[in-house]
């Protein structure tokens, strides 16, 4: 997929940040070896694969519900993109925004919210808030930047996101309730962003290009003390947690033309191993750990059309 293909209202992301997170032109893959280690899993389908969604249109950011019962997506498939709720096992997909542009979903801890990104009052992105079922929308931030990419705090009372609003894209958190008080978690010349918050909301996960191509950093949750867990001649993208807070799971750019969900441990010091979770020749990608941990849900091109799929975690 080329970052030509989509008109910027339409792509829900800055232009910089679709090629950060959901491209496959990312960036060049060098001839050398990763620098990490990496166990290859010689087939997906035996990691039981499921394929949820069958759409012609762009079915894409699978979250899953507190409960594990539902999974929320935004999708193009009635000509902008909106969000959606569907069971689990992908049988009664319901429509549940109606704004001309809205993506991102992230649930509430208590599954009683969704936070998502959408332009409904301007031309850049901002952060909103809903009920479950789509009512009681509210804006959360209201800001000439781009705010994208909600994560809500294991215990309900902060939001991460991304914004460019400093001059840079950084990752920021802001409080659920008023007053609303807003902080910088990230300060680099460099693009940070896809924050993901550990269930033990200790840390965060997030992608930057600090060192030249995106690479997966945690950081504590009040942004102190980041730490570099990927090096590779390759890119990673946006990131998704085990529920033990030991794992997370990842899109990592083969080449040009092949995206895989990985997975990497977090203990330890230096880079640790990562384990090849999908091997197909198409490109999956926004991974969504299931709250059970057993499954893991992503968004993937491999029957043509960009579909919501699951995959056992373990193999």
């Amino acid at each position: 997929m080329n970052i030509g293909q989509f008109p910027r209202k339409w792509s829900l992301f800055p232009a910089a940040v679709v090629v950060l997170l959901l491209t496959s032109t990312i960036a060049a893959c060098s001839s050398g070896s990763p620098a990490s280690s990496i166990t290859q899993l010689t087939d997906d389908q035996a990691s039981g694969v499921t394929q949820l969604t069958d759409n012609p249109a762009r079915d894409l950011s699978p979250a899953w519900s507190p409960d594990g019962n539902r999974i929320a997506f935004h999708s193009d498939r009635n000509g902008v993109f909106e969000i959606y709720v569907m069971n689990a096992d992908g049988s009664n997909v319901v429509r549940i925004t109606d704004t001309g542009n809205a993506g991102d979903p992230a649930w509430s801890p208590d599954g009683s919210r969704i936070a998502f990104t959408s332009f409904i009052n301007g031309e850049e992105p901002d952060i909103y808030l809903m009920n479950a079922d789509g009512s009681a929308i509210r804006r959360l931030t209201d800001n000439p930047s781009s705010d994208f990419l909600p994560k809500w705090s294991p215990d309900g009372r902060s939001i991460t996101f991304v914004s460019e609003r400093d001059g840079n894209f950084e990752i920021y958190k802001m409080t659920t309730e008023s007053p609303y008080i807003t902080r910088r978690l990230t300060k680099n010349f460099s693009m940070d962003a896809a924050p993901a918050w550990s269930p033990d909301g200790r840390q965060i996960a997030f992608v930057s290009d600090r060192s030249g191509h995106n690479e997966l950093y945690v950081m504590n949750a009040d942004g102190t003390d980041t730490t570099r867990l990927t090096d590779n001649d390759v890119s990673e993208g946006s990131p998704t947690w085990a529920p033990d807070s030991r794992q997370i799971a990842f899109p990592h750019y083969q080449d040009y033309s092949n995206i895989e969900i990985n997975i990497i441990g977090t203990e330890g010091s230096g880079l640790m191993r990562r384990t090849r979770l999908t091997d197909n020749p198409a490109n999956d990608r926004r991974p969504d750990w299931s709250p059970d941990g057993s499954r893991i849900a992503f968004e993937s091109n491999r029957d043509e059309n960009w579909n919501i799929y699951v995959v056992n975690a373990a193999p």
